[in-house]
């Protein structure tokens, strides 16, 4: 599989295309958000280069970005952009001529071609098709990176521990459990998940273990089939069984961030069915812990680390007190896949761009961009994804930049790619730095990041925004899930300044004090009295903060939906 992306920033296509998602109440909603990343086309996956898609669904915003080849065999690449109805979107696939190439000058593009209007529609956030003008619709689905090594990173081959939210959703889609599920290896190399049950209580917000698991993988896939260990009862702190569901079966895939499956609960007796309920959540991060050593008197402990986000992860060296010690952080910091812009190149004109996909240890980048001719093109590249160094926080790839030829075109025939020329090495970087006077989206490693591509120098680089909302508090707008108080509300209509529920009882507004850019202050009240109220981060693009998104303001289901396991 071989794929790039050319991002398209327009102001005309796709500022335009913002504006109206004013109006979401028109557009049907879906259960599910096509996963943002490289997706391949099925028929055409065989080993050698060939065609690719690059796919982004932000709310009802539809981005591709096509890397293929013209009838003469150059590569080149194509965009679309559209509005989601519901699971399907149609739109005029572009083509573009004139930008910038790797160390030319800055080069604004412009719209060369329209080729016809391609559809795409998604069955769930991992399979759909694709019709391009002049073929018939074919099968795509998101590449996943399969690998063999052990590691941190790789769930499959889990080294350490890797903490998951798991999320299991009754019939009318609220959370019926919230899980947090730890996944691991045991010293006679079986794959364990040893499952929390959180709940609130007048002591805190706590979790406690009430069931094991023993799993087994799906080859080198990051899917999972898990059943109860057969071992001795989990006990409570009390020395009594401790008290939870009764998982009589439990099936989970990752894929990157997101997490999706189904579980089976049994009853309490043997007369009671088992109930079957669907999963999603998301993976948080996993550790393992080194050898300490002791030098010049300081205790080392060395950590290695994959970040999907700060939150319950441990960033720089420990401190003295009475025993010094200080930790050694050698980190994997996973920024959101999908499409990622030059910050300096947003004139809101055609450019380049590029299409980020960071899996476990690899990253595959792909730069849509131009030849000095001004005919567009793309170049690609993979390689190992890695800590810069110890406490560094900072992760880093050396990409090489390639470029194919003789592949398929739009209404020709399947034929495969072959390479034509290597342009150079990219160097890929993100790093932790938090600066507090700075909006939040400024120093979050998984929106922003440096990149330097061939004979240029190093710039910053940002996740693209396709869908930002007018005003502060339609921001907030859509169903959400309060850990603390294990209950669901949705934030539907806009008062003042913020994001209210219909009953009254849940509401989101800018802090009266610090940056309204950052934070967000919540209040949120049940019924018996219990509340919560405090000031936290704003989840930036579905990451971090105390509040997990479960449909977007448009009623969209955030996740991959449910996988149809038993087609795959």
């Amino acid at each position: 599989m071989k794929s790039t992306q050319c991002i398209k920033v327009i102001r005309s296509a796709m500022l335009v295309s913002l504006a109206a998602l004013s109006g979401a109440a028109s557009w049907a909603a879906r259960d599910f958000t096509p996963q943002a990343g490289t997706w391949v086309i099925n028929q055409e996956v065989d080993g050698k280069p060939g065609r690719g898609l690059a796919i982004d669904v932000q709310g009802n915003t539809f981005f591709m970005q096509v890397f293929g080849y013209e009838k003469n065999g150059d590569a080149t690449f194509y965009t679309a952009t559209g509005h989601m109805d519901g699971t399907a979107v149609t739109a005029p696939l572009m083509r573009y001529q004139g930008g910038r190439s790797f160390g030319s000058e800055a080069r604004d593009a412009k719209e060369d071609a329209n080729l016809g209007n391609v559809t795409v529609s998604f069955t769930s956030g991992l399979k759909g098709t694709v019709q391009f003008p002049g073929e018939p619709a074919v099968e795509i689905r998101r590449f996943l990176v399969d690998s063999a090594m052990e590691g941190v990173t790789n769930p499959v081959m889990q080294n350490g521990t890797r903490l998951m939210t798991m999320l299991v959703l009754n019939a009318q889609r609220e959370v019926a459990f919230q899980w947090m599920a730890e996944l691991s290896r045991s010293r006679d190399n079986r794959t364990e998940l040893t499952m929390h049950q959180h709940g609130y209580n007048p002591r805190g917000y706590g979790g406690t273990i009430f069931q094991k698991l023993v799993c087994e993988p799906d080859g080198l896939r990051s899917r999972f089939t898990c059943l109860p260990s057969g071992s001795e009862p989990v006990l409570g702190f009390d020395g009594k069984p401790a008290e939870g569901p009764n998982i009589a079966r439990l099936n989970f895939e990752l894929a990157g961030y997101d997490l999706s499956g189904f579980v089976d609960l049994a009853g309490a007796g043997e007369s009671q069915p088992v109930t079957t309920l669907q999963l999603t959540g998301f993976d948080q991060f996993s550790s393992i812990k080194g050898s300490t050593r002791v030098v010049d008197g300081k205790l080392i402990t060395p950590y290695t680390q994959q970040n999907y986000y700060p939150d319950g992860n441990e960033f720089g060296p420990g401190a003295c007190s009475l025993q010094c010690s200080a930790r050694e952080n050698f980190n994997t910091l996973m920024p959101i896949n999908g499409t990622w812009v030059v910050e300096d190149e947003l004139t809101g004109k055609p450019g380049r761009g590029l299409a980020l996909d960071i899996q476990g240890s690899t990253a595959i980048l792909q730069i849509f961009n131009y030849r000095p001719d001004g005919q567009p093109s793309f170049h690609m590249g993979s390689a190992d994804y890695v800590s810069k160094g110890v406490d560094t926080l900072a992760t880093v790839a050396t990409i090489p930049m390639d470029e194919y030829a003789n592949g398929r075109s739009i209404g020709g025939v399947q034929q495969p790619a072959q390479w034509r020329s290597h342009a150079g090495d990219a160097l890929l970087e993100f790093a932790y730095q938090k600066f507090n006077a700075q909006p939040q989206e400024e120093w979050q490693y998984w929106t922003s990041g440096l990149v330097q591509l061939p004979g240029e120098q190093p710039v910053r680089i940002r996740r693209l925004q396709l869908e930002r909302a007018e005003t502060w508090p339609e921001e907030f707008l859509g169903q959400w899930f309060l850990p603390a108080l294990q209950t669901s509300f949705t934030l539907s209509k806009i008062e003042g300044n913020a994001a209210v529920s219909e009953d009254g009882l849940a509401s989101c507004r800018p802090p009266v004090t610090g940056s309204a850019d950052n934070q967000v202050s919540c209040i949120v009240r049940l019924g018996d009295g219990a509340s919560w109220n405090r000031d936290s981060p704003k989840p930036l693009m579905n990451r971090g903060g105390a509040m997990i998104r479960l449909r977007d303001r448009h009623g969209n289901g955030v996740g991959l939906g449910q996988l149809d396991w038993a087609k795959d």
